[in-house]
């Protein structure tokens, strides 16, 4: 068994899925998720509280039990002497660098894993697996988002991720993630707009007023998405992943909008400033293809 704990929203959830699925599939076990997070609703500070959004795709997902915490919580005799010989026992294992680690891969099942796994380099080998988890159904679209498919196929999209919400109200939040700033997305959309022709903006942020203020004198044509909202905030990441290039907000949202990108000439560019509270290498976590600013 691989247990994975969950936590975060639909990004982080995603991240942790797929790499507690391709751990899964390389032990020949079957993946169990921890889903205590989604239990917490009062909101603390410092904290957002969240739902278990993976539902949108269409996988088998089986919750942990009781039976499964107490395989890893108190190891029977024979798995304190399988600890000993350094055989196969229930082991806990918490992320402890951002950074991706060879060594996570490495360990073989029974394992209890905490962390966000947050690097396409666990994805290597996967990618075609991976994409198979996180396959939209468009039956699932509003009629608005079907819509728009067809508006965005004929045009030459930018898809420009505006992430504010969380990042802005809640001072613990901002403190550790920051905000991109506007000079990120104004020297980004340039940058896309300087190698293909006629391009089209499509701007995507929970706070769509702050952004037509502030992006209304670029001189291209924009459209401005902003009816997906809650429960269906997904299929601003389905759009995103439709357009033909994507700007990336320092959100596990958009990076996963950008990495199901299946235009094979797309540019995506991501911003250098992970976090604001510490300096960490992204090296493992933007694939080399995209471009950092």
């Amino acid at each position: 068994m691989i247990l994975i704990k969950l936590q975060g929203g639909l990004g982080n959830q995603m991240f942790q899925y797929a790499f507690g699925s391709i751990m899964a599939k390389q032990n020949k076990t079957k993946i169990v998720i921890e889903d205590s997070a989604y239990r917490i609703t009062d909101k603390r500070k410092g904290f957002t509280p969240r739902n278990f959004e993976l539902s949108i795709f269409e996988n088998h997902y089986e919750f942990v039990k009781e039976s499964d915490i107490s395989l890893f919580n108190n190891l029977s005799l024979l798995n304190r002497i399988k600890r000993k010989l350094k055989l196969n026992f229930p082991k806990k294992k918490e992320e402890e660098t951002f950074e991706y680690s060879s060594e996570l891969l490495a360990l073989k099942a029974p394992v209890f894993f905490t962390g966000y796994f947050q690097s396409y380099k666990y994805f290597a080998g996967f990618e075609e697996y991976v994409k198979t988890l996180f396959s939209f159904s468009i039956d699932k679209l509003s009629q608005e988002n079907k819509n728009l498919i067809h508006i965005f196929k004929q045009q030459n999209t930018i898809a420009v991720h505006i992430r504010r919400g969380d990042y802005v109200t809640d001072t613990i939040t901002n403190q550790f993630h920051g905000l991109c700033d506007i000079q990120y997305y104004e020297q980004a959309i340039l940058l896309i707009a300087s190698k293909i022709q006629k391009p089209t903006l499509v701007f995507f942020s929970d706070d769509p007023e702050w952004v037509k203020q502030n992006f209304e004198n670029l001189n291209f044509p924009k459209i401005y998405i902003n009816h997906n909202k809650e429960e269906n905030s997904w299929q601003d990441m389905f759009l995103m992943s439709i357009c033909s290039h994507n700007i990336i907000a320092n959100s596990s949202f958009s990076w996963w909008a950008a990495w199901l990108n299946d235009n094979k000439n797309k540019i995506v560019i991501a911003p250098k400033k992970w976090f604001k509270a510490k300096e960490i290498d992204i090296k493992s976590m933007i694939p080399e293809e995209w471009i950092i600013i």
